[in-house]
């Protein structure tokens, strides 16, 4: 999956982290990649969905929580704890191949379609229209619904997704675990027990945007275009750069889900500054 943009120079994770072609490598990628953009995105999702926390069973809402939320999920907060996933893996330059096709007018058109298609899906009725239609493309076009079953399964989407939602709620747990109020209720066992019983359900959710996404998002362009999409996800550098961004994207969101869950036990026992 990919969504990224432009001016990295502002940033770096430490002057040791990165040689300057690493640090090269990582402009290029959030300028071909239009992340400042996404990092956006994600913080509106973020957002929202905090506040879907709020009501009588969970955190009051107030204008003091929708001001912690966007703290959480402030773009430039979430682009220092990509990075310093992206850091974790070796050798940025064997994605090169990958990066320089998002770098082309197809890669580029690419990334904003995915973009337009992840703000589609979060409006009201998106996830359902999305779901109506990848059922028509499975009854008409059974050769378009196999392609987008192949992209799903030739960049892992299913399973990279569903470690990094389980790793993200265990996150939110051990947030929530740092306030004495929660803590003797919140032992690890209790936590990972909890996570795993939710994986089938997280599988099935991801089994369903995945598809989603890729009817919304690549149902403008054509066959021959998504199977140069396809045929660059399986190269090796393909792979690699899916590491990437993977490593980066579980680095941002298990932080953020700490941070959440911390936030989350402060405003439930009234701790609310």
């Amino acid at each position: 999956m990919r969504l990224l943009t432009a001016t990295f120079t502002a940033l770096m994770i430490s002057a040791a982290a990165v040689s300057a072609q690493s640090a090269s490598m990582l402009d290029r990628y959030f300028t071909a990649l239009d992340m400042e953009t996404v990092f956006e995105v994600l913080r509106d999702e973020g957002v929202t969905a905090g506040q879907d926390m709020s009501g009588p069973e969970g955190v009051s809402p107030s204008p003091a929580w929708t001001a912690r939320l966007e703290r959480i999920y402030e773009p430039k907060k979430a682009k220092q704890f990509f990075l310093e996933g992206m850091a974790s893996i070796d050798d940025l330059e064997a994605s090169e191949e990958a990066l320089a096709f998002f770098e082309t007018e197809l890669g580029a058109r690419i990334v904003q379609i995915e973009i337009e298609a992840r703000k589609t899906l979060n409006e009201e009725g998106g996830e359902d229209a999305a779901a109506k239609n990848v059922a028509t493309i499975r009854k008409e076009d059974p050769a378009l619904y196999l392609m987008y079953q192949e992209f799903i399964k030739v960049n892992d989407l299913v399973e990279s997704n569903v470690a990094g939602a389980l790793n993200s709620n265990l996150a939110f747990y051990r947030g929530m675990a740092t306030s004495e109020s929660y803590a003797e209720g919140l032992s690890e066992s209790f936590m990972l027990n909890s996570v795993w019983e939710q994986e089938p359900e997280i599988r099935q959710e991801m089994e369903e945007w995945t598809i989603n996404f890729s009817s919304v998002a690549y149902s403008g362009l054509t066959k021959a275009e998504l199977q140069r999409y396809i045929d660059i996800s399986e190269t090796p550098a393909g792979q690699r750069l899916n590491s990437v961004l993977f490593a980066g994207f579980d680095k941002m969101f298990e932080q953020q889900s700490y941070e959440l869950g911390r936030a989350t036990a402060e405003f439930m026992i009234g701790e609310d500054t």
